[in-house]
């Protein structure tokens, strides 16, 4: 009965004259198409975006997750990823330091290292040993943090505290003459042991490799090379994670606590993860768990108040207002024969003292003949006074400072350069390039794009940028800050 009266509906309107009423029928029929197509259009966006609507959604969080130690998870740590809460807008930063105070390395930053360590599947029985260093300050500092990168990323719950290699004095080419020295011997363990526990209390750190739990049971793995895994081109760690697993697994040495498998990385694997793939914020702020030892940074901040009474500025308890150029000229021993020479970096820092009237330099550099001639050049040349730490200090300070080996003296003049008003240095050296970052963050705080070479108003660089691998580029994509 409803079917035929509907028919019968259906030929009424057909036999009037549909025509007068053309104008009405079309637009109700657009009417109904728009709505019909904006719910369709509108459910496949709600489909299709993982991260749901930041508006409605009660889950979505707008800061992120506290990483003060009372509200870490470190009594009982997860070794899940989180299920709840998703980080939209992380708040704004200041910078990591700035060039007007004392302050080496301004506020400590965690959450970033928290929600990567959050997101992280664990593997008890899994330890790395990164004590595999050689060199300078850049190359050890950036091996150690690539080593607990990869660690966290293969979800080890364990890390030996790493150790440094010592280089010898008689011959600054020669890396592995005299053993290893204790982590302290360049960084901050203090710290390092609190951000870490903070913020990444799944992982254990132990004093020593003796102290693993195991034993005679543990099954070690030397020489280890991420890329040996295969597919893992460049600075590109992504797909780790599974080749890593699997080749325990069909190798038989998958770890649990009762069978403890150690990781000790291959030497000079200095670049190879993509700092930005886990986002700005991670880049910024994971390198700040290596601070320089606070017994330096005490003699690199005396080198800063004489450096003030060297510009003509009395020094100040809490300000530093001291303008000078920050100069390290590579030409030691152990530099390699492409790298830009004397003459080349020597043009190019007197360069950036005239275009940027600046009259005082601070000189960082091992080899004591150039030091000299780039000194007298200076003034020679366009009057600029250049001075280095063996000269502004004098006294105890200066006996505390040379009791210190070469490579230790060189993180005095690592800290007094990031204080300069502005940096340059050689392309090649991984030394200039950890300045360069570091000056970086100055512009941007946790959320600054990736550092350009050849400069930015805080740094610029001398040497060549033709080649990404010839020329070493691929430090700008591989380097913490």
């Amino acid at each position: 009965m409803v079917q035929q009266d509907f028919s019968e509906m259906i030929n009424g309107v057909w036999r009037i004259k549909w025509w007068k009423f053309r104008y009405v029928l079309v637009a109700a029929l657009l009417v109904n198409v728009f709505l019909i197509n904006h719910f369709f259009f509108e459910q496949s966006l709600s489909d299709l975006n993982p991260f749901g609507s930041a508006s409605t959604d009660e889950n979505v969080v707008s800061s992120p997750p506290d990483s003060s130690p009372s509200s870490s998870s470190k009594d009982t740590p997860s070794k899940e990823p989180p299920s709840n809460g998703i980080v939209v807008a992380p708040p704004k930063s200041s910078s990591s330091f700035n060039l007007n105070d004392y302050d080496f390395n301004g506020e400590y930053v965690g959450w970033p290292l928290e929600r990567v360590c959050k997101e992280t599947k664990w593997t008890d029985g899994l330890a790395y040993v990164c004590d595999n260093n050689s060199g300078g300050i850049g190359n050890i500092r950036n091996f150690i943090l690539t080593c607990i990168r990869y660690a966290i990323d293969a979800g080890a719950t364990g890390i030996v505290m790493p150790r440094i290699q010592r280089r010898s004095e008689e011959d600054l080419a020669n890396i592995f003459t005299t053993g290893f020295q204790p982590f302290s011997y360049f960084f901050d363990e203090a710290h390092f042991r609190k951000a870490m526990g903070d913020n990444c209390p799944q992982i254990t750190i132990f004093d020593k490799y003796e102290a693993i739990p195991g034993g005679s049971r543990i099954r070690k793995i030397e020489d280890f090379y991420p890329k040996d895994l295969g597919d893992l081109d460049g600075c590109d760690g992504r797909g780790f994670r599974g080749k890593f697993d699997k080749w325990l697994s069909t190798t038989n040495r998958t770890p649990s606590d009762a069978a403890p498998v150690t990781i000790r990385f291959k030497w000079a694997t200095f670049f190879e993860w993509p700092i930005y793939r886990d986002g700005p914020e991670f880049a910024a702020t994971f390198g700040d768990i290596l601070r320089i030892n606070p017994d330096i940074e005490k003699i690199a901040a005396g080198v800063l108040r004489e450096m003030s009474k060297f510009t003509g500025n009395e020094p100040q308890a809490n300000k530093l207002n001291t303008p000078y150029l920050g100069v390290h000229l590579r030409t030691e021993s152990d530099a390699l024969g492409f790298w830009p020479d004397f003459n080349v970096q020597s043009e190019g820092y007197l360069k950036e003292a005239e275009g940027r009237q600046l009259k005082h330099a601070y000189l960082a550099c091992g080899n004591a003949t150039d030091g000299h001639r780039f000194a007298e050049k200076a003034k020679e040349k366009m009057g600029l006074q250049v001075t280095s730490k063996l000269d502004l200090l004098q006294g105890d300070e200066l006996k505390t400072l040379t009791d210190l080996s070469w490579d230790q003296q060189a993180l005095v003049d690592f800290l007094v350069l990031t204080k300069s008003t502005h940096f340059t240095g050689c392309s090649f050296s991984s030394f200039t390039m950890n300045i360069a970052f570091k000056r970086h963050l100055m512009t941007g705080g946790i959320n600054s794009r990736p550092w350009k070479s050849p400069g930015d108003d805080f740094t610029t660089l001398v040497g060549r940028f033709d080649s990404w691998y010839g020329d070493w580029m691929f430090m700008y994509e591989c380097m913490w800050p």
